[in-house]
């Protein structure tokens, strides 16, 4: 995962190579004629300020993303907030200089980037969730967070780890916790990485823990390792199987 692609706010001129979300191939660009920003009121009244700086200035853009694959072309709808900061140009004799520039950074995308890929055989309800914290990754980083924990509890339904206990006749639904300690032993080695994404959407949980960016890309990577552990090898062993099968133009045999 490419971090800055994210994180780094952007020049109309240079906008960061997002993918498209429909296709996964074409780079999204500006639609002509469709980018508009404006400032916002406080931004204007903040320029009767003595101090005023540049540096004040807050935009609000929208814009109409097109995907540049010409077998797709689909469109995506941008829009986020502005600044004014110094970046680097050149001068007509070629030397670097420091001038003002507006800089953007995207709130939300619809429809929504998505920041990994899902393997096929992925369960339905936690690609759901996985798709949910892809939509507010821009917007809400702790809600974002939340979702990827929320995945968790659906894959470990998937893989039949137990959802409660029952004593003296009630019912008693176990805690995310629990249930990483319930793992079955052949997925043992994924019960560290179960329990980091349990300790960051827990975070996203709670208004008294700031969750950043980076903190939800953690448990893109985390949750993207477990999902190719899971899927990815079981693809891989059944085209073994069906080459084997195959191969002998019948049953493999016994072992």
């Amino acid at each position: 995962m490419d971090r800055k692609l994210y994180k780094m706010p952007f020049r109309k001129e240079y906008l960061p190579r997002w993918v498209c979300p429909t296709c996964g191939k074409g780079i999204l660009k500006i639609k002509q004629d469709t980018f508009n920003s404006v400032e916002t009121p406080g931004s204007k009244k903040a320029r009767r300020h003595e101090d005023w700086d540049p540096d004040w200035i807050e935009y609000v853009y929208s814009c109409l993303l097109v995907c540049s694959n010409e077998a797709c072309k689909d469109v995506v709808a941008n829009s986020g907030e502005g600044f004014v900061d110094v970046d680097v140009d050149y001068d007509d004799n070629g030397q670097k200089v420091q001038k003002w520039f507006d800089f953007f950074r995207p709130k939300y995308f619809y429809p929504h980037l998505k920041l990994f890929s899902l393997p096929a055989g992925a369960p339905k309800d936690a690609v759901e969730e996985i798709n949910q914290s892809f939509e507010l990754f821009f917007c809400n980083p702790p809600s974002a967070s939340n979702h990827i924990r929320i995945a968790l509890e659906k894959l470990l339904t998937y893989l039949k780890v137990k959802r409660y206990e029952t004593k003296n006749g009630k019912k008693f639904f176990l805690n995310l916790h629990r249930r990483i300690d319930l793992i079955p032993r052949k997925y043992q080695n994924l019960k560290d990485f179960c329990l980091a994404i349990k300790w960051l959407g827990n975070a996203g949980s709670h208004s008294d823990k700031k969750i950043t960016l980076d903190d939800v890309m953690d448990a893109y990577e985390i949750m993207d390792e477990v999902l190719r552990e899971l899927f990815e090898k079981k693809q891989e062993q059944i085209k073994k199987l069906v080459k084997t099968i195959n191969k002998k133009k019948g049953p493999k045999g016994k072992k």
